[in-house]
């Protein structure tokens, strides 16, 4: 049967939303197509289709940082979800053991994970970045220390990771998410200020999305050392034990969490030296501190110069031993002749401790000195000389030291005292009457007021010097030591340090000789002087004659 196609009326109405209306339902169909594969996409991530993240020894090493992966960040955020103190109000995982968790597709269950590093003391968040760490796996059976876990992203292009780093504000995400089983994170660099972390290790057993991921604490400990101290004496170096210092904190110590562990100027510990000298304070935050010095042994001065001290990470071998070389208390005597300055040994002084009452003897030695140790603190000493050397006449002034309670003298360690001792000096003397020389060849004897006789010489031409004369008055006999009738030259000695010279006139036959020889020159001188005024005269006279004869001529010219 032969089918007639129908014309269509021109006539008819034209629908003009069919189209549409197709296109619309084609919109819808592809719509739905999109959903229905990114479900299936979605679906991947809890059935256990991928494949999990394993250890690949062809994995890129780098680290993972916030900008390799957009969109996520750790706290602080306007988004972010947790109390707003940039930290999640779910269960933390601090560091502890891992116990097994399961094999890698049981349940296909994975979890975004987010770590922070912590301050085990305050358990404030260290904010430095750069931390570097390495993620182990740990629950299978063949990993027998713990499988290095590689991650990838892979947008714009696949980045794989096997290091991780924190940023800023010390936290960091892996990069993606990571299947239900035991892990631990090892760290690779320390904050600054902060020891290594043991291996931090934790168990993820259910599913954490990003919006609230599966939170690890790092947590580690503050760096702390110690001051370590030696004493000595300054002298001898042997160690000396029984000082006390003060540790001081000389800045701020501040360590990364933002924490003020001590303010400047408070004092942190006191360290006590033992019997060998050394001592060392407890562990100390790093940082400066000064090193004050409380009391010294007995004997010996307190340290006036405060020590710098800075205390550093540890880093395997012993800190810097701070040697401090202390001095005892010390009083020179320095003995010497008050007009020649030579020191004078066997000067006898006692010193006196004034608080105790007890008193000691002591005599100056071939430098003429007394080196005077192990002084009370806090005590008066009074020294006095008891007897000078032979023929020396003693310093009678009283002297008084006084010993402060840090065992320093007038702020110093020690002291000089410098003592002088007088000897009369006489010095007897022959002398030419005429060429007031010194003679030699007289005879000459000493006597005191009372005519005693207490020597006689012959004179030379240095003179007779006595250093054993007291003060009073002497007198000196010439020729015969016969004081009755001999003519007497009287002196007195003195009390001053300067040489006493007494002199004894002698007329001898140099002075007769000097005396001929004198007349004869002065005769001479007469005889010269005379003749030279009889020429005078003379020329004198003739001038006169010759113009009296010039007068007469030119008187008779005139006339002519």
């Amino acid at each position: 049967m032969k089918t007639r196609k129908r014309r269509q009326d021109p006539d008819a109405e034209y629908n003009f939303w069919q189209p549409a209306t197709d296109m619309m339902s084609a919109l819808v169909y592809v719509l739905l197509l999109i959903i229905a594969l990114l479900g299936l996409y979605l679906l991947s991530d809890y059935t256990g289709l991928e494949e999990p993240s394993s250890s690949s020894e062809e994995a890129a090493s780098s680290g993972w940082h916030d900008d390799d992966y957009d969109g996520w960040h750790d706290g602080g955020a306007d988004d972010d979800p947790g109390d707003g103190d940039g930290r999640y109000d779910q269960q933390i995982i601090q560091t502890g053991g891992g116990g097994g968790g399961g094999g890698y597709d049981e349940d296909g269950v994975k979890a975004a994970v987010f770590a922070e590093l912590i301050d085990e003391e305050t358990e404030r968040r260290i904010q430095e970045a750069g931390v570097r760490f390495e993620l182990y796996r740990t629950d299978t059976a063949h990993l027998i220390n713990g499988s290095l876990q590689t991650l990838n992203t892979y947008y714009p292009e696949k980045i794989s990771y096997r290091e991780y780093e924190t940023t800023g504000e010390g936290t960091f995400y892996l990069p993606e998410k990571i299947w239900q089983g035991s892990y631990y994170f090892r760290q690779l660099s320390e904050p600054e200020g902060y020891d290594a972390a043991a291996d931090t290790y934790y168990d993820v057993d259910r599913m954490y999305d990003w919006p609230e991921p599966y939170i690890v604490q790092i947590r580690v400990a503050p760096c702390k050392n110690i001051i370590r101290l030696q004493m000595n004496d300054a002298e001898t170096q042997q160690p000396v034990g029984g000082g006390t210092f003060r540790v001081i904190a000389a800045e701020d110590i501040i360590t990364k969490d933002g924490t003020v562990r001590y303010t400047q100027g408070q004092q942190m510990d006191t360290i006590t030296c033992d019997e060998a000298g050394y001592g060392e304070s407890v562990e100390l935050y790093l940082g400066k501190y000064t090193v004050q010095q409380q009391s010294s042994p007995n004997y010996y001065t307190t340290m006036q110069q405060d020590l710098d001290a800075e205390v550093e990470k540890k880093n395997g071998s012993d800190p810097e031993l701070h040697k401090i070389d202390t001095e005892k208390t010390t009083i020179l005597l320095n003995v010497t002749d008050e007009l020649t300055s030579s020191a004078l040994e066997g000067a006898v002084f006692t010193v006196t401790n004034r608080r105790t009452g007890t008193t000691q003897t002591v005599a100056t030695d071939g430098a003429g000195q007394i080196r005077l140790t192990d002084l009370d603190k806090s005590t008066t000493y009074l020294i006095r000389e008891q007897q000078a050397p032979e023929n020396y006449r003693p310093d009678d002034t009283d002297h008084t030291v006084i010993v402060a309670a840090d065992g320093r003298i007038d702020g110093a360690g020690s002291t000089t005292l410098d003592i002088t001792n007088r000897l009369l000096r006489v010095s007897i003397s022959a002398v030419d009457t005429v060429l007031r020389s010194n003679t030699e060849g007289e005879q000459l004897s000493l006597y005191n007021e009372q005519d005693q006789l207490i020597r006689s010489w012959t004179s030379s031409d240095s003179g007779q010097l006595f250093t054993d004369l007291t003060e009073g008055s002497y007198y000196v006999v010439r020729g015969k030591a016969d004081p009755a009738n001999a003519r007497k030259y009287p002196f007195t000695v003195q009390d001053t340090a300067s040489t006493q010279n007494w002199t004894v006139p002698v007329f001898t036959l140099r002075s007769a000789v000097a005396l001929a020889v004198l007349a004869v020159v002065a005769a001479g001188v007469v005889w010269l002087l005379v003749f030279l005024w009889g020429i005078l005269a003379r020329r004198r006279k003739a001038r006169k004659a010759a113009a009296a004869q010039d007068e007469t001529l030119d008187q008779s010219e005139n006339k002519s």
